[in-house]
């Protein structure tokens, strides 16, 4: 298995696409949001269990604290199984919730581990949003 793509790829993928398209119809939204946790639990502790699946859940977690929690789970997956490029996508995710709920002393710390993490990832497109996410907190500290 290839450990940067869970096997439930495309299934997480799809609920994530339907939650961004029903945003605005709340029942919709929270039975899709429900789908996605119940798909999320059924894998935790498994082989299968991967940082993906959580990352996007906390995504669509609405209350800041609650997905923070989420993304804790995520980080903690991520780093077990050595996924830099996940790591420091959660730790971008986690800096802009800590800058939502108006901690920027955390945003600061999650935005440069992110960037940090970064270095070791090919992916510039990640490293200029966390970036533009360390400019950010530099305007709110």
């Amino acid at each position: 298995m290839n450990i940067e793509t869970p096997p439930f790829y495309n299934e997480v993928y799809e609920l994530a696409l339907s939650l961004v398209n029903s945003k605005s119809q709340t029942k919709s939204y929270w039975r899709l949001y429900e789908k996605l946790r119940v798909l999320c639990e059924n894998y935790t502790g498994s082989e299968s269990d991967h940082p993906f699946q959580w990352e996007t859940l906390a995504d669509f977690t609405l209350d800041d604290v609650a997905a923070l929690e989420i993304y804790t789970k995520a980080l903690e997956i991520a780093e077990i199984l050595g996924l830099a490029q996940y790591s420091a996508s959660i730790q971008l995710a986690m800096a802009e919730r800590y800058l939502q709920l108006g901690k920027p002393d955390y945003a600061l710390k999650f935005a440069s581990s992110a960037k940090e993490t970064a270095k070791s990832t090919e992916d510039s497109e990640l490293r200029k949003e966390i970036s533009e996410c360390l400019l950010e907190v530099s305007r709110n500290m």
